[in-house]
């Protein structure tokens, strides 16, 4: 009978291979490490799920890129001071943007330090990530300066599960660190290979803000107030992963005084670290492109509904305060209900939230929540199934 995976630690076998035919799927690649240096994670430490075989052995797998020294930027140069002159926008919007800084004490920077964005994002300088120049603290700083009521209204706890919820959301948008989750027979989610909770440098859930631009995508909407401009491709960029052209629009419509300078340069998204953090701010507070003046009704943005300051209406009767709210604003069609618990992007959306809870020294769950009600949305309606409405 073939050995257990462990026994492979101790070089008694030439190859280490998944067991077929167990309730929780696992690869011959995700077991593969357990030859090469005692693998003590998924799914080595996990009975049944790796075995040794006589077979010829792999190569040792690669291991990961170290991570590049490379610096924040630092400068002088003031972000956005609110004015309207051509100059100011012309700077902050950009191909490159102004100097991200701020003066240090003001907005969250009070309570939340690079350090503490540091241990949040361990492998953001990764060879294989793109977000080290671009998506770093001080550019966070200066944008969420920008939103005065960012993580400033409540008291502390509040404000800090505001900045993990945030900070989650953004992180699976960009996450460098895959994760597969299944179902098992008791109804409880399994993850996969290298999980969050016993990995160097924080497994998945150390992987956000990896990656600045989706590899591919046009998401162009035939929308008249704004029209996609031929030959440009309005993929997710940024920390939210900004998509559509109706979003690239108004955004900078209301950012950068001109509808026109993102519809046609939507690369400066992910160039110009500036736009990058605002217009995950903006979405934030927006809850993404709405045609009001044409009779749209909105769906409410992130932050109230974080907080429970959205008055619910009839529509919401689903939904609950919380992430699992966020999530659903914003990736709703695709993430609630119909994927589940234990769909890899909900998982991963709440495990960074956690985690970064837990960095940040606070509950995940507020006074009166639960996990399944106030965390996840698999019991909500998405927003295609009932609407929002005025109440």
């Amino acid at each position: 009978a073939p050995a257990a995976c462990n026994s492979c630690n101790d070089a008694c076998c030439e190859e280490c291979v998944a067991v077929p035919n167990n309730p929780q799927a696992a690869s011959d690649a995700a077991c593969a490490p357990c030859l090469h240096g005692g693998q003590s994670w998924w799914p080595c430490a996990t009975d049944g799920l790796c075995q040794c075989s006589g077979a010829s052995p792999g190569p040792a797998p690669t291991p990961a890129p170290t991570p590049a020294p490379t610096p924040p930027p630092t400068g002088t140069t003031t972000i956005y001071t609110g004015s309207t002159t051509t100059a100011d926008y012309s700077e902050k919007c950009g191909a490159t943007g102004p100097t991200c800084t701020y003066t240090p004490g003001d907005g969250i920077s009070s309570w939340f330090t690079e350090d503490m964005f540091n241990q949040m994002f361990p492998n953001i300088c990764n060879t294989a990530c793109q977000g080290c120049t671009m998506l770093t603290y001080d550019c966070l700083i200066a944008a969420t300066i920008l939103y005065p009521e960012f993580a400033s209204g409540g008291d502390p706890d509040t404000n800090k599960r505001e900045l993990a919820a945030w900070l989650g959301e953004m992180s699976q948008e960009t996450t460098g660190g895959g994760c597969s989750t299944n179902q098992l027979p008791d109804g409880t989610c399994s993850c996969g290979p290298q999980w969050c909770d016993s990995q160097p440098n924080g497994g998945c859930a150390g992987w956000g803000l990896c990656f600045v631009m989706e590899l591919a995508g046009a998401y162009c909407d035939p929308n008249a107030v704004y029209p996609c401009v031929p030959g440009k491709e309005y993929k997710g960029r940024g920390p939210k992963q900004l998509s559509w052209n109706y979003n690239y629009g108004q955004f900078s419509e209301e950012f950068c005084g001109d509808k026109n300078i993102l519809l046609n340069n939507p690369d400066f998204v992910a160039t110009n670290p500036t736009l990058a953090w605002a217009s995950s701010m903006w979405f934030w507070f927006s809850g993404g492109a709405c045609m009001e003046d044409a009779g749209e009704i909105c769906k409410p943005n992130c932050h109230e509904v974080f907080l429970g300051t959205k008055k619910k209406c009839e529509s919401d009767s689903t939904r609950n305060y919380g992430l699992g709210w966020v999530t659903n604003i914003i990736n709703g069609g695709l993430e609630c209900p119909g994927a589940g618990k234990c769909d890899y992007r909900v998982q991963s959306r709440v495990q960074y939230y956690k985690h970064f809870c837990e960095l940040l020294g606070v509950e995940a769950l507020a006074a009166g929540w639960t996990e399944d009600e106030n965390l996840y949305c698999y019991t909500q309606a998405n927003y295609a199934m009932t609407p929002p409405e005025d109440c």
